[in-house]
């Protein structure tokens, strides 16, 4: 079957789908990976809402042949490949097509972990083990090990950690439940099959894994398609960095101390040297400055730190040194220095000063301290570890343009400049299907009672809209102020970031149509609400990335060095494309109607406004409240 014939008025598609009509953007982005498929090139398609860029990459990917990759940044947008367009494709093309999801190791439980787990059981809190009678019901029931099974299991229940599997804590070949090792078995079926979905850290673990060994995490593929892949450089530049926190100490003698209790065989020196590594270590953390939320490190640790981490190191290579004598050479010994030794590369990284091109910071989350490195660029990175490889790899999202070129991410993520651009435009009729309202007289964002005037404004509007609204913030403190002053004030339900799970919020948000929704950065993409439940997006500022962050900080000096403007090369680009983010949470469908609302005069009096504008939809732009009211009655929304 032809690419024509699918997407046909008379096609397969049209005889499955109620209503459908041949769209000319996604025929054209379906030629267009067809075409980047067939002659391993690269493609970055724009695909904007509504053009139906999934079927436009899947089906030509499907119909080469040829083993696909397809990492997404989000778990809705895999649900829905998996679910709803593999299956729709199987069907009209009159065959099955094989696609697995294949995770990461940390979502599949591990039965071996899980049985000494359950031989010891220890839990943080009173809840945890209360809950864990269903758990282990759940988990001698489970099929699969993915803990996505259970929906209501919460993100911090802390047994998980545990019993789940990890790369550190993984026996291989020498673990006796390696045959029904649910991480493995998914990994083989992901083997057999032509289309295997991941993320896009799974995919960048394996790029770094491939990077700096024989190794690899994902199967062997012969194409790579990027969805949401305007989120690529973040993630990327996470995985190609170095992470070392106390929390990871903290678990390491954790399990090293398990192992000693539970073997009982290892000899009583290692245990002096495991409490030598203890010692250090908690040395080495207090010895830490408190850095708030991140704190740059421009050259080697200061003092007292330095020398509390050779100590640490010193103790961590007398430990290898013990647990990898020959007495003790258990499978278990074994992940237990090969997990030393790996601390001992990462925290070494952080005895000598950064290398060129490279960022290094401390932080504070909680009652951890987190030390970080990461490249100031992936661009070079990526160009060496994903795009040399001569395989095609096409590049889409709703948002990978910004102020109208491609240069942005091009140079962002390192594509080469013989990669092929396509811009599908949504179908939507932006000019009579939306508004954009920036209000006249609100204080300047950075002035005093910028958050108390954000709230009076977002009153107004949902006076207007009757609730039915996201609003999104750039800052958790300015949702707060504006989440307290609103609460009594409007005669809407408020569901708000941090008083429930994200999913929980969404579904009640959907439940009841006249609620509103506050949430931070989270809530800016990544969220599918079709209908009436949302007519309105009201943000509240430009995303601008605050510049005392210090990889934001590493790459505004770095440009400046260059000779060019951080301002127009960096941060205002990576505004305009989360900005674009938020906005595009309105329109989801073609009969959506509704209001977006930027709350930051900046847009229309500073001269960079006219390129945010220009990388938005082109909702007609509205000044006056009143307007806004008008538009709701005209279209029935009121």
């Amino acid at each position: 079957m032809t690419l024509d014939e699918l997407f046909s008025s008379q096609g397969p598609l049209a005889r499955l789908l109620p209503g459908y009509q041949p769209r000319p953007a996604q025929m054209e982005m379906a030629r267009a990976v067809a075409e980047a498929l067939g002659r391993d090139g690269v493609l970055l398609a724009e695909a904007g809402t509504g053009t139906g860029k999934t079927l436009a990459y899947l089906a030509p990917a499907v119909l080469s042949g040829k083993r696909v990759v397809v990492s997404t940044a989000t778990k809705t947008l895999q649900a829905q490949i998996l679910e709803r367009d593999v299956p729709l494709l199987g069907e009209a093309l009159g065959r099955p097509v094989a696609a697995v999801l294949l995770k990461g190791r940390q979502n599949y439980l591990c039965l071996r972990r899980f049985e000494a787990f359950r031989a010891r059981p220890l839990f943080r809190f009173p809840e945890e083990a209360r809950l864990y009678e269903r758990f282990e019901r759940w988990a001698g029931a489970t099929s699969t090990g993915d803990r996505a099974e259970w929906a209501d299991l919460p993100d911090d229940f802390g047994p998980w950690k545990d019993v789940c599997s990890t790369r550190e804590t993984c026996w291989g070949g020498r673990c006796p439940r390696e045959e029904d090792c649910f991480f493995l078995r998914q990994r083989r079926a992901a083997q057999r099959a032509q289309v295997v979905l991941v993320n896009h850290h799974l995919l960048c673990a394996d790029l770094a894994v491939r990077a700096t060994s024989a190794g690899e995490v994902l199967p062997r593929y012969e194409a790579l398609v990027l969805d949401e892949a305007h989120h690529l450089e973040a993630v990327a530049t996470d995985h190609f960095g170095t992470q070392v926190s106390s929390y990871r100490l903290t678990e390491f003698l954790r399990d090293a101390r398990a192992a000693f209790t539970a073997g009982g065989s290892l000899p009583a020196p290692l245990h002096r040297a495991l409490e030598a590594v203890a010692e250090a270590s908690a040395a080495f953390w207090r010895s830490l400055p408190r850095a708030g939320t991140a704190r740059r490190i421009r050259g080697t640790l200061p003092s007292p730190a330095d020398r509390h981490l050779d100590a640490l190191l010193s103790a961590l290579a007398a430990w290898a040194d013990r647990i990898g004598g020959r007495e003790t050479q258990s499978a278990e010994a074994e992940a237990l220095v090969r997990r030393t030794q790996q601390l001992r590369e990462d925290l070494d990284r952080f005895a000598s000063a950064p290398e060129p091109g490279e960022v290094r910071w401390l932080e504070t989350r909680g009652r951890g301290v987190f030390l970080r490195a990461a490249p100031v660029e992936i661009g070079p990175t990526l160009a060496a570890s994903l795009f040399s490889r001569g395989l095609p790899v096409v590049l889409t999202s709703a948002t990978l343009r910004v102020g109208g070129s491609f240069e942005y991410l091009r140079e962002r993520v390192g594509v080469p400049e013989s990669a092929t651009e396509l811009v599908a435009e949504s179908p939507f009729d932006h000019r009579s299907q939306g508004l954009l309202y920036v209000p006249p007289a609100l204080p300047e964002p950075n002035a005093s009672g910028f958050a108390e005037a954000v709230a009076e404004e977002m009153r107004e509007l949902l006076r207007i809209t009757r609730g039915r609204a996201f609003c999104l913030f750039t800052s958790h403190r300015n949702l707060r102020v504006v989440a307290d002053r609103l609460r009594g004030r409007v005669d809407v339900p408020l569901l708000v970031q941090g008083e429930g799970p994200r999913e929980v919020l969404l579904a009640r948000f959907q439940e009841d149509v006249h609620s509103v929704l506050l949430g931070a950065l989270s809530f800016w993409e990544g969220v599918d609400v079709p209908g009436h439940a949302l007519s309105a997006v009201i943000i509240d500022r430009i995303p601008f990335a605050s510049p005392e962050d210090p990889l934001v900080q590493a790459r505004i000096e770095r440009i400046r060095a260059e000779g060019r403007s951080p301002f127009a090369a960096y941060q205002l680009p990576a505004a305009a494309m989360t900005l674009t983010q938020g906005v595009g949470r309105l329109l989801r469908r073609g009969d959506d109607r509704g209001l977006v609302a930027i709350l930051d005069r900046r847009i229309v009096q500073k001269g960079y406004g006219r390129f945010l504008l220009q990388s938005l939809p082109p909702f007609p732009l509205v000044r006056e409240r009143e307007r806004v009211a008008r538009f709701f009655t005209d279209r029935g929304l009121s």
